[in-house]
């Protein structure tokens, strides 16, 4: 349980550093690199309702219009959210299965632990994708490795 603990602790700490290296640079210049970082905390979001058994049909996944003061606000509520839920998750329940339906509402079913390693993942692809973006566009972008977050932590 530590361990996942752990990946949401980071997770919560590499997006408030992406953040920040997204609003060093100018918003017309970093609209895909928003517009990822957007879609990221969108699905943070869709599997914290899942997780907690509320539906999320109807919850948009991909945004145009990316808004940096939408993702504070997003970072804000994922991380409060998962960190609360974690912190009554009783262990044994990490391989109960979660039922749940997909945007389009087909009905799936998976472990809390796999839901949970999949949040930490695609995160993780996706802030590699928006650092590349700003990196592309002649920014700086966010060191958000989880070795570097454990040295800072710890």
């Amino acid at each position: 349980m530590q361990t996942i603990q752990n990946l949401f602790a980071h997770m919560d700490w590499a997006n408030r550093r992406l953040h920040d290296a997204l609003q060093a640079a100018p918003a017309d210049e970093v609209v895909k690199a928003a517009t990822l970082f957007l879609h990221l905390l969108h699905a943070e979001s869709i599997w914290l309702y899942r997780l907690r058994g509320e539906s999320s049909e109807g919850l948009a996944l991909w945004v145009d219009n990316a808004d940096l003061t939408a993702c504070a606000v997003l970072i804000e509520a994922n991380g409060n959210g998962f960190r609360a839920w974690l912190d009554a998750l009783p262990e044994d329940w990490l391989d109960k299965p979660i039922a749940y339906r997909s945007q389009a509402g087909a009905p799936f079913e998976s472990s809390a632990r796999d839901i949970l390693i999949h949040v930490a993942m695609h995160g993780q692809y996706h802030r590699g994708q928006i650092n590349a973006a700003l990196r592309e566009g002649g920014f700086e972008p966010a060191a958000v490795d989880y070795i570097l977050y454990a040295r800072l932590s710890g």
